[in-house]
């Protein structure tokens, strides 16, 4: 998961939204998803290998909910709650 401050969406009226249809790439699958409403930084999510056979639906709203479980925020936080616990486990680590 890669934090791109480059690329902007515009507002959805929805809470979440996700973009696959217009950004792609040949040789990888990757997709966007914003999931914080009216917050323009979207996350980038690129599987490397999919193990479980899930659809492309499936996995877009896994990294979607998965981001709803960070328990130090009472909002969505912008990348996967895993990820934001292995940071701070880092950051922790290199004190």
């Amino acid at each position: 998961c890669v934090k791109i401050h480059r690329i902007r969406f515009k507002c959805h009226p929805s809470d979440t939204d996700r973009s696959d249809k217009f950004i792609g790439d040949l040789f990888l699958y990757k997709f966007f998803i914003q999931s914080q409403a009216s917050y323009s930084c979207p996350s980038r999510y690129i599987v490397l290998k999919d193990e479980t056979n899930h659809t492309v639906d499936d996995l877009q709203n896994i990294a979607n909910l998965a981001s709803s479980g960070f328990q130090r925020a009472t909002k969505t936080v912008e990348i996967a709650t895993p990820t934001y616990y292995a940071n701070l486990v880092a950051t922790r680590d290199k004190k």
